[in-house]
C-alpha cells in the first residue's frame, strides 16, 4: 500500500471517507437528487447510489452557471460529499458550490492513484497540503 499521492488543493480542507469511484462525469445540476445525496443521473455509472459522506473520486465534473447551487444544497440536506477528488481541473461553478459547502477538492492527474483507487477504499484527503492518503481498515 503506497503512503498516498501527492494532490493540487482546489478548496482547501481536511475530510476522510469512503471512495465512490466513478469512471464518467458527474453534473451537481441533475445528476443529483440533493434531498436523498442520490445520483439519478441516466448516464452516471453511480445512479441508485447515494454520495452523502463519501469521497467522489471522479474524472471531471460536468457544469453548468447554475452547479454551484445544487452543491450548496446538498450541504444544507446533509446530503452533501466529504469531499472531491478529480483527474481535471472543475468548471467554476462547481468550485464555488465546494467552497461554499465547505466541501474539500483536489486535483489528481497521477496515473498510479488512478490505477490503484477502488470503490470504498477508506480515503484521508488533506486539501491542505495537498495530499491524499489511503486509511487502513
Amino acid at each position: 500500500m503506497t503512503d498516498g499521492w501527492h494532490a493540487r488543493p482546489v478548496v482547501r480542507g481536511l475530510a476522510s471517507g469512503d471512495a465512490m469511484v466513478s469512471r464518467t462525469a458527474l453534473s451537481f445540476l441533475g445528476d443529483l437528487d440533493i434531498r436523498s445525496g442520490r445520483v439519478v443521473g441516466q448516464s452516471s455509472d453511480l445512479r441508485g447510489r447515494i454520495v452523502a459522506g463519501r469521497v467522489l473520486v471522479l474524472p471531471e465534473t460536468r457544469g453548468s452557471a447554475g452547479a454551484w447551487r445544487f452543491l450548496y444544497q446538498l450541504k444544507v440536506h446533509g446530503t452533501h460529499p466529504a469531499a472531491l477528488i478529480l483527474h481535471e481541473m472543475p468548471d467554476p461553478s462547481v468550485t464555488q458550490g465546494a467552497f461554499l459547502a465547505q466541501v474539500p477538492v483536489v486535483v489528481l492527474s497521477e496515473d498510479r492513484f488512478w490505477a490503484s483507487v477502488t470503490d470504498r477504499m477508506p480515503l484521508r484527503i488533506d486539501a491542505e497540503a495537498g495530499l491524499v492518503q489511503p486509511v487502513p481498515r
